[in-house]
């Protein structure tokens, strides 16, 4: 009996390698080693990742923690110590980024060279080594297999033909029993018996043969098998070692604690610590901020006519004060009269108390400042009033008559014999001068002459004093 070899044929009822088809976990392995190189490559990526993380955000911390640090209120050796601990951090992402580099450029590259090495692809999709390990384990198992089909055949006839015995046995002691036995049909049915009973032998026989066969290619089956399998533990074999060495130098690289300059880094971190002295920190602050800094204490001063001499500390304090006049735009006669414009801005100096001013000051300066605050409300009202008059002059102007320059420096000398016309267009000009405070005088008077003479030459008065009269 012969029969093409089919594993579906087969019923495999064991758990056991050497059962039929029972090799494609040993195979699988081999697909399975391909995955895990995936596996693990995506596990070093995966920490690489974290570990650039971790240095960002520890590159990050150490940053605005340095930053508040240096400008918050800590100072001396317990702010060196507590800025040790951004520069901890700076130090520490350095070598964790060599760690991701190492992981990336190291053991991935290592990883992915070997796994292209070792697994080749197909073009009709699988691996060659997945296809070489099961092509050699059918060779191997074929001969046996067939030998064990054979057998199994063999196996079912010999059953069979049991089985038919035992029921032609069965109906001849039946019709043994019963009382209108028929000697033909009793003599047929022993002859079945017989029959059956030779088929049984020759079935048995086969039986037999065929077991003794397969059994002596038993011996050859597991050789074969085991060389194959053999081969693809020798495989296996590569790829575990190979990754037992590659997981050793992710140790490496992921233990700093045997890193040198991991060692330094809390090291110097530690000697700077210890290195915050309390004495140091007070003393430094009692001599910069405390009862040790130095004080340039009051000293009697000579008056000096210097011009350039160094003023006081009171005279620092308070800016010059003063009142800006801006000048009066007057028409000449032979142009259409427009009304005067007039402006006047008040300079208030802005008062900043510098650091080393004397808080006791202020209520000695209270009293003055009011007197500055109602002398200058007091020349702005002069001003505002002034204006409404130089609206009266402006019309007064066109009758104004022609004096001789020898009338102004008698009213410059105060003598009351200038005409009312001309006491009418200086009016301006004088009360500007009148009214404003004695403080302000000497300095407005040389303004209040040029306003004059300025009066008389842009009124252009060509006309004599007895014009205005009539």
């Amino acid at each position: 009996m012969s029969g093409s070899y089919d594993d579906s044929m087969i019923d495999v009822s064991s758990d056991s390698f050497w059962e039929i088809g029972n090799y494609k976990r040993t195979v699988k392995r081999v697909d399975d080693g391909n995955r895990l190189c995936n596996d693990l490559m995506n596990c070093l990526h995966e920490r690489a990742r974290i570990e650039k993380s971790y240095a960002q955000q520890l590159t990050e911390w150490g940053k605005r923690w340095r930053q508040l640090i240096e400008k918050g209120p800590q100072y001396g050796t317990l702010e060196r110590a507590w800025s040790a601990l951004c520069t901890e951090a700076e130090k520490v992402s350095e070598l964790h980024m060599e760690v991701k580099a190492a992981l990336m450029g190291e053991d991935y590259e290592k990883l992915k060279n070997w796994q292209r090495d070792a697994y080749h692809k197909q073009m009709i999709g699988g691996f060659k080594e997945t296809k070489e390990a099961d092509d050699g384990f059918r060779k191997a198992q074929k001969p046996w297999a067939k030998k064990l089909k054979e057998m199994e055949v063999m196996k079912k006839s010999y059953h069979s033909a049991c089985k038919e015995e035992k029921l032609a046995a069965s109906r001849e002691t039946n019709s043994k029993l019963e009382s209108n036995n028929n000697p033909e049909t009793q003599k047929k049915l022993q002859e079945k018996v017989e029959k059956c009973q030779q088929e049984m032998q020759k079935t048995k026989e086969r039986y037999e043969k065929s077991l003794e066969e397969l059994d002596k290619l038993t011996p050859q089956y597991m050789e074969n098998m085991e060389q194959v399998f053999e081969q693809w533990q020798q495989f296996e074999d590569k790829r575990i070692r190979f990754f037992r060495e590659l997981l050793l130098e992710v140790k490496q690289h992921l233990d700093l604690s045997t890193n040198h300059r991991f060692q330094t880094v809390y090291h110097t971190l530690e000697d700077t610590i210890s290195a915050t002295d309390a004495e140091d920190d007070l003393k430094w602050f009692r001599s910069n901020h405390g009862p040790g800094m130095p004080m340039n204490w009051p000293q009697f001063e000579d008056w000096s006519i210097d011009l350039n001499r160094t003023l006081s500390r009171r005279e620092k304090k308070k800016p010059s004060e003063g009142v800006t006049l801006t000048g009066i735009n007057q028409t000449a006669s032979d142009q259409p009269v427009q009304p005067a414009k007039t402006s006047s801005s008040l300079t208030v100096p802005t008062k900043t108390a510098p650091a080393g001013s004397n808080p006791f000051e202020d209520d000695e300066d209270d009293d003055e400042e009011e007197e500055m605050a109602v002398e200058q409300q007091t020349t702005v009202n002069h001003i505002s009033v002034n204006k409404e008059e130089i609206k009266t002059l402006v019309n007064r102007r066109q009758c104004s008559a022609h004096l001789p320059s020898s009338f102004l420096s008698l009213f410059v000398f105060g003598l009351p014999v200038v005409p009312s016309c001309l006491i009418s267009c200086l009016s301006l000009p004088l009360l500007l001068v009148i009214l404003l405070p004695p403080s302000l005088k000497p300095s407005l008077l040389p303004l209040g002459g040029r306003l004059c003479c300025s009066a008389w030459s842009l009124n252009g008065i060509t006309h004599k004093a007895n014009v205005c009269h009539s």
